[in-house]
């Protein structure tokens, strides 16, 4: 019986696809298949992928013209047997009991969805943060939840990826849910629809996924070749929201809007020229904010001071105010930092001081301890040398008293002789 199906589109990863398969087919959870979807790679992923199909009976390889991640993972979604899926990106590796984790949890809670922790990997800087993909704030105490248990947070309590989510595949078929043909943000309408639609979510604190961020977004083009998709996702969303009836939920709508905004406002830091940024930022704020329906209403529904700041400037002014506003708040921000790492540094310093002399208290304190110790034990010497010559005097006056006794004795024998002979005499 097949547990888990784990789906993999790859697209060119020669250099990362081996590390990944083994880390899959080395998991603790044994009753798994493996589907690689070739996505009409040009390098040696092809021959790489074959060779552990021959080596596993639990791989399957698949292979499509180069037709993006999204179909990919439809066409391995559509061969799988297993009773739960998970997609899982080829140049990412995966803790080993990762889908031990998962399963059991979802098992446990008979759930359509669950949600794993992931650390990420900052391939560039070597920078790693742990367990940095859920907010546990925002999640609510009972498990399994749903929409209508935190419709205010059901698209930002964790990142809308795959690779951290366990999903039941008799829930994803009943709901026809499928990944767009996308090149880029394909995943994000078949993430949120599957939140929203799940009856039974649940999450775990296990390390899913180390997550490899190769932070690209520097290069000039990026922020403008992932545009148009972004805005295409979210517009599918949009689309799946009102068509279901829940788009006229104001906390739903609030949290789709933290959503697509949060996503559209860090594309700026892609931008590789100010051209660049003016292109974005006219493109964001005259289509992509009108068509996906977040204006002045959405400003106070932001979650965080930065994205209400950003959402209101954006609304308000041009590319230049826009840049200097984000200017101005984040020195003031830095100003304020500033202060308070000041007032942090001096607080720690007082109770670094605080500590030294507590140290030397608890240092004086021991010693003083450590004499009295000492002290007791020649006290105790003293008691033990005295108790000797006791038992010494004890047992002398003893053998005295045998002395003593074994005369008395003798005294009484002849005693009583005498009293015999005086008797006889005067008889």
């Amino acid at each position: 019986m097949v547990k888990v199906s784990v789906i993999v589109p790859a697209y060119n990863q020669e250099k990362y696809i081996g590390r990944c398969m083994d880390s899959i087919l080395g998991q603790s959870l044994e009753e798994i298949e493996v589907i690689a979807v070739d996505d009409g790679s040009t390098d040696s992923t092809p021959e790489i992928l074959a060779r552990y199909q021959q080596e596993d009976s639990r791989v399957k390889v698949l292979h499509q013209q180069n037709l993006y991640a999204g179909v990919a993972r439809n066409k391995g979604l559509q061969a799988a047997q297993g009773e739960y899926v998970i997609f899982w990106d080829s140049d990412d590796y995966f803790a080993e009991d990762a889908l031990e984790a998962l399963y059991r949890e979802i098992q446990e809670q008979d759930a359509d969805i669950c949600v794993g922790e992931s650390t990420r990997m900052d391939m560039l800087t070597g920078e790693v943060k742990e367990k940095c993909y859920l907010n546990w704030d925002r999640i609510p105490d009972q498990r399994p939840f749903s929409v209508q248990d935190i419709p205010q947070y059901i698209f930002n309590f964790g990142i809308n990826c795959t690779w951290n989510k366990l999903f039941k595949k008799s829930f994803l078929e009943k709901n026809k849910l499928q990944f767009s043909d996308l090149k880029q943000a394909n995943d994000v309408y078949f993430v949120m629809a599957a939140l929203v639609s799940a009856g039974r979510i649940t999450v775990s604190d296990q390390v899913v996924t180390y997550y490899q961020f190769r932070n690209s977004g520097s290069l000039s083009g990026n922020a403008l070749k992932v545009k148009e998709n972004l805005l295409h996702a979210y517009l599918e969303v949009k689309g799946f929201l009102e068509q279901s009836g829940r788009w006229e939920d104001p906390d739903i709508r609030g949290s789709f809007a933290n959503k697509a905004f949060s996503t559209m406002a860090f594309r700026f830091s892609m931008a590789g020229d100010y051209e660049e940024y003016q292109e974005l930022y006219s493109y964001f704020k005259e289509k992509a904010l009108p068509a996906l329906g977040i204006g002045e209403a959405d400003v106070a529904r932001m979650y965080s001071e930065k994205n209400a700041f950003e959402l209101s400037s954006m609304l308000s002014c041009d590319a230049g105010a826009y840049a200097f506003c984000q200017y101005q708040f984040y020195h003031g921000k830095t100003y304020h930092y500033k202060e308070r790492f000041q007032n942090t540094k001096d607080k720690l310093r007082k109770t670094a001081d605080r500590n030294l002399r507590q140290k030397e208290r608890i240092d004086s304190l021991k010693l003083d301890k450590e004499k009295k110790i000492q002290k007791i034990h020649k006290l105790q010497e003293k008691v033990g040398s005295q108790k000797e010559k006791i038992e010494k005097q004890k047992e002398r006056i003893e053998s005295q008293s045998e002395k003593i006794e074994s005369q008395k004795a003798l005294l009484d024998k002849k005693l009583v002789k005498v009293a015999v002979k005086a008797h006889r005499l005067f008889s």
